[in-house]
């Protein structure tokens, strides 16, 4: 009886009726979940809208973030600027006397002169009292605020001279050198100086200029900056870009800084030529050191871009913690039009050694 009843139960639901109020319900649940995930299509739809309108709402915030940072150096620079020039006022008198060319010339001339050549590992002078004392003391008390090295990262530090942000002491001073001295003076006594390496690194690259190297040359002096270091300070072994011939290296250390940590110079085993313009970055461990130079006041370091290596560095733990180690860098090599004349001459083997972008800045 009780499987009759269930089975009775069940022809019921059979029944035209019941088929059709099943129908009925089944319908309205595919309507109800159709609709449901019609609802949730909009709202996957509304949520990436949301958060595609969170991340611009980001971005705008972070780029507010960097203008409002920027904005805050720029003041800080500016305000360093004005009070430099406030301090510095009452000296402004004293380089009339003290960047006098005749006198700063003869000085640099002489300090030139009396440098030896040495060919070890790479052709380069050390060039001590490059300045008259005061002109030097000027340079160094020229070097704008901290502040204004600000736009680049800890030990990447550097400004550019003839500077766009400076004390008038500063400009005066230092234009005094970039723009008058150190072409007028400075280079000419370079290259006779460095004549005969230099002939001889032309010839090697460019054969057909060897019995007149100098003439299509059209040297000058460029990539002028002022470099800020500080504790940690590190960079390998390397070879400066070569359409920069002359590697000039100014020590300006102030009142009371250590003169260690200052340029190494290495020999280095199977020395290939270096491929290319940019840097040359040589491995560590095929370099021995041959010299340390100091970080001396008043001297200046000069290399031809050759052969061999270089490099610095200063200890995590250098003291003060607070360090400040302040170099001037410039470069004397063909100009831009003499550098594409003389890469159109190049012959074919030597061509990829000097191929490239032009680095300045590394």
């Amino acid at each position: 009886m009780a499987i009759l009843g269930r089975f009775g139960a069940s022809l019921g639901l059979l029944r035209p009726r019941s088929l059709a109020r099943t129908q009925k319900s089944v319908e309205a649940l595919l309507d109800e979940s159709q609709e449901a995930r019609r609802t949730l299509k909009h709202l996957a739809a509304d949520s990436k809208e949301v958060l595609s309108r969170l991340d611009q709402m980001s971005a705008d915030v972070r780029g507010l973030e960097q203008q409002v940072k920027a904005l805050k150096l720029r003041e800080s620079q500016l305000t360093a600027v004005l009070k430099a020039d406030g301090a510095l006022e009452g000296r402004l008198g004293d380089l009339g006397a003290v960047c006098n060319e005749t006198r700063v010339a003869a000085r640099m001339r002489a300090a030139i002169a009396e440098a030896e050549l040495t060919f070890e590992p790479f052709p380069h002078i050390l060039v001590r009292d490059v300045f008259p004392d005061d002109y030097f003391a000027a340079l160094v008390r020229g070097i704008p605020p901290v502040e204004v090295f600000g736009d680049r990262p800890f030990n990447k530090q550097q400004i550019k001279v003839p500077f766009a942000l400076a004390p008038a002491y500063s400009r005066r001073v230092w234009s005094f050198f970039v723009e008058g001295v150190g072409p007028r003076v400075l280079q000419p006594a370079l290259l006779e100086k460095f004549r005969k390496p230099l002939e001889d690194w032309i010839a090697l690259n460019w054969p057909e200029l060897a019995d007149d190297p100098f003439t299509p040359m059209d040297f000058n002096m460029a990539d002028g900056r002022i470099m800020l270091r500080g504790r940690g300070y590190t960079i390998p072994p390397h070879r400066d870009p070569k359409w920069g011939f002359l590697t000039c290296l100014f020590y300006l250390p102030r009142e009371g800084d250590s003169e260690s940590w200052g340029t190494q110079l290495y020999f280095v085993d199977d020395d290939p030529p270096a491929r290319g313009a940019a840097p040359h970055w040589i491995d560590a461990s095929r370099c021995r050191l041959a010299a340390e130079v100091p970080f001396r006041r008043n001297t200046m370091l000069v290399f031809l871009n050759s052969a061999g290596a270089h490099g610095a560095r200063i200890p995590e733990d250098a003291e003060p913690a607070d360090l400040q180690r302040y170099i001037y860098q410039c470069r004397v090599g063909p100009s831009g039009r003499a550098i594409r004349e003389l890469t159109a001459r190049l012959p074919d083997d030597r061509l990829p050694l000097w191929a490239g972008k032009v680095a300045t800045d590394y």
